[in-house]
């Protein structure tokens, strides 16, 4: 499957929800209560229950690829993010995380859904919590999808939308740009890279 590039950088939007302990900052009748961030719209800060204003610092905790969770099990300083990690992080003076839930690991077939993936983040939510840090749900996007290189959105959900389309404008507008494109190196495709391709017709990550 042949699709086109345009390499001028790549705009993601992010859907994103501050969690805390697993319980939901607006239920204000729980003994999480007091966790309740709030966003004060004068100040344009985070405050808390006491309208004290709140720093957040933290790590990124993206994990782009199969299993897409960072491991629960043995310290690894690049894929875990076990008890020993959250000790860590506390010590560091962290409060935040920003947590990343990939789609394509939500709805691994179309209209199915791993509410076993689910738990495991939901798990790791409530340990961090535990622990005084707050998590960034972040439905996570890169590059729009695993096809062209990046990550997100299901796979089988990308290759049927780049099949009904494979330009990076239009016809007509590739066609009229294409000394720019061939000028600057954008707007290719995807074949002409010479990727090596996975078990799902995909680039292999490394060579991404």
């Amino acid at each position: 499957m042949s699709f086109k590039i345009l390499g001028l950088g790549a705009i993601a939007l992010s859907n994103a929800a501050l969690a805390y302990s697993g319980h939901s900052p607006y239920n204000t009748t729980n003994a999480d209560a007091s966790a309740r961030i709030d966003i004060d719209s004068g100040s344009r800060t985070f405050v808390d229950a006491n309208g004290r204003q709140v720093l957040f610092h933290g790590v990124n905790v993206v994990y782009k690829v199969d299993p897409y969770i960072p491991s629960i099990g043995e310290f690894d300083s690049q894929n875990s993010l076990n008890d020993e990690d959250i000790v860590l992080l506390k010590k560091w003076g962290m409060n935040f995380v920003r947590l990343g839930v990939m789609w394509e690991a939500v709805e691994r077939t179309a209209g199915t859904y791993d509410d076993a993936y689910l738990d495991k983040v939901d798990v790791m939510i409530n340990k961090l919590g535990d622990a005084g840090i707050y998590t960034l749900v972040d439905a996570h996007q890169d590059v729009f999808a695993r096809s062209i290189c990046g990550e997100g959105m299901p796979d089988f959900y990308a290759k049927e939308l780049l099949s009904q389309d494979n330009h990076c404008f239009n016809g007509f507008m590739d066609n009229l740009l294409q000394p720019l494109f061939n000028k600057y190196g954008v707007c290719w495709d995807l074949d002409s890279a010479g990727f090596r391709k996975d078990e799902n017709d995909d680039p292999l990550i490394e060579d991404c």
